[in-house]
């Protein structure tokens, strides 16, 4: 592993010595796909590190969301789109189309967080059944359900896939002539501790689970449900308690 991260280190390099290079696509994560394309990789979204067993994760000095999201993992339970069963149960009316449904929340353990104002949700870690389920509550914070969960072994194969290594990019952003700019300038490696300390963050709250279902707007596909993926997501201030700098 060396050898691979010494490489993206000095292609990374190379990158950097180009100075602004233009953005080549548009929208949320133009940074990272920019910077992937300049290694010669293709947007994917498959569920393994972004180039040679490394997970990449660029971000622009200054702005953007105060989370990384750490990988993605929709819920096991007893229906096959359990996402879209908890949209149509405890969602909300679309703002635009109020026939349909959307679902968004950020979930955390050992807190309740009170979705539309009719439910509670949480984290619940149960290290006997190896399992972080959904706990879904009525207002007079009557236990509903328990139906979605993430099994420990479905968790640990997507950090050992995906997360292991890390490389954060930071980089620079400009708007010249209607066409933005990136400029990448600094790269740091870290390597995961360990899944106990990822269960010990998540009963913390350090690291929440953050559903983002909604639905097309096309004529085509109206109504529809588009899952944007279920996060699992860490704020970049504690990436050191997930993380040792290599």
């Amino acid at each position: 592993m060396k050898n691979k991260l010494i490489e993206l280190e000095n292609k990374f390099t190379e990158i950097k010595k180009l100075g602004w290079i233009e953005a080549s696509s548009h929208g949320n994560g133009n940074v990272g796909i920019t910077f992937e394309n300049m290694l010669g990789k293709e947007r994917e979204n498959f569920p393994i590190a972004d180039y040679n067993g490394i997970e990449i994760k660029t971000f622009i000095k200054g702005h953007g969301r105060p989370y990384i999201t750490l990988f993605s993992s929709a819920p096991d339970g007893k229906y096959i789109f359990q996402t879209q069963i908890l949209k149509e149960k405890y969602g909300k009316q679309d703002w635009k189309i109020k026939t349909f449904k959307v679902f968004y929340a950020r979930i955390t353990a050992n807190k309740f967080t009170k979705i539309n104002n009719n439910y509670y949700m949480k984290l619940k870690i149960d290290y006997n059944k190896e399992k972080i389920f959904l706990e879904i509550y009525d207002l007079n914070f009557k236990l509903i359900e328990k139906d979605c969960y993430w099994d420990f072994t479905t968790i640990q194969n997507k950090i050992k896939q995906k997360l292991k290594y890390l490389a954060y990019i930071t980089a620079e952003k400009k708007f010249s002539h209607n066409k933005v700019y990136f400029r990448y300038i600094d790269i740091n490696f870290y390597k995961i501790k360990n899944f106990k300390c990822f269960l010990q963050l998540i009963a913390q709250r350090k690291i929440k689970i953050c559903f983002k279902v909604g639905i097309y707007r096309t004529k085509q596909k109206l109504g529809k449900t588009y899952d944007h993926g279920t996060g699992f997501e860490i704020k970049k201030e504690n990436i050191l308690e997930l993380y040792e700098k290599i």
